[in-house]
C-alpha cells in the first residue's frame, strides 16, 4: 500500500530511540527537593579543634586574672607597710617635740601665772593706797577685767561716802557705786559700824605695766 519515505523513518527511528533513552528518567521532578547529610568522621576534628581553642581562652583569662589578683595584694601590702612605717616616724617625731612642747606649755602657765600675779601686787597695792584707814574689807570678787564687788564696813555713813570719793579722786577710777549699807547699831547711845558693799570698776591695763 503506503509506505513511508526513508527520510521519513529514519527520523522516527531517532524519535523511538530518545524516547526510549534511560538517562530522561533521571530527572529530577520534584521542586527544590535537597537531601542533606552531615560528615561526623569529616568535621569531628574541626569540633576539637574549637573545643581546645575555648579551653585555652578560659584558661589564659583564669590565670590572667590570679596573677592580677596578686599584684593587687602586693601593692596594697607595700601601702599598708608604708603606711606603718610613716606612722613610726610620727610616733617617733611626736615623742622628740613632746618635751619641747612641755616645757613651753609650763614656760606659758608659768608666764601666766607671774603676770597675774604682777597684776594683783599691783592692784591690791592701789586698793590699800585708797582706802580710809576706818574702811576694813571683809569679802573680794573679780578678775583681771577690771570689775570687783568689794563687800566692807565703816565707822559711819559718812566714811562710806568718803570711801567713794577717794576711789573716785583716782584717775585709775572708771566707776564705783555702794550697792547696799546698813548700820548694825541697835540703839541710838550704842556703838556700832556700817556694813556696805561696792560695785567698782577700773582700768585694768595699768596693773600689767
Amino acid at each position: 500500500m503506503f509506505s513511508l519515505p526513508k527520510k521519513f523513518k529514519k527520523q522516527e527511528g531517532k524519535i523511538g530511540g530518545s524516547l526510549q533513552n534511560p538517562r530522561i528518567l533521571e530527572v529530577n521532578l520534584v521542586k527544590d527537593e535537597v537531601s542533606v547529610f552531615f560528615d561526623w568522621r569529616k568535621n569531628i576534628s574541626l569540633l576539637v579543634l574549637v573545643l581546645c581553642v575555648a579551653a585555652l581562652l578560659v584558661t589564659e583569662i583564669y590565670f590572667g586574672l590570679d596573677w592580677w589578683e596578686a599584684q593587687e595584694a602586693a601593692r596594697s601590702q607595700t601601702l599598708q607597710d608604708q603606711a606603718a612605717k610613716t606612722g613610726e616616724e610620727v610616733n617617733a617625731l611626736k615623742k622628740k617635740i613632746s618635751a619641747p612642747l612641755t616645757y613651753k606649755a609650763k614656760s606659758a602657765a608659768f608666764s601666766q601665772l607671774l603676770n597675774n600675779h604682777v597684776y594683783w601686787t599691783n592692784f591690791f597695792n592701789w586698793l590699800e593706797k585708797n582706802t580710809l584707814s576706818s574702811v576694813r574689807y571683809k569679802d573680794f570678787n573679780g578678775g583681771v577685767d577690771g570689775v570687783y564687788i568689794l563687800t566692807a564696813t565703816a565707822q559711819s555713813y559718812a566714811d562710806v561716802s568718803w570711801q567713794v570719793k577717794a576711789f573716785l579722786n583716782d584717775p585709775i577710777t572708771k566707776e564705783v557705786s555702794v550697792v547696799q549699807a546698813e548700820s548694825s547699831q541697835k540703839a541710838q547711845d550704842e556703838a556700832g559700824e556700817v556694813k556696805f558693799t561696792l560695785n567698782l570698776q577700773v582700768n585694768p591695763a595699768v596693773f600689767r605695766k
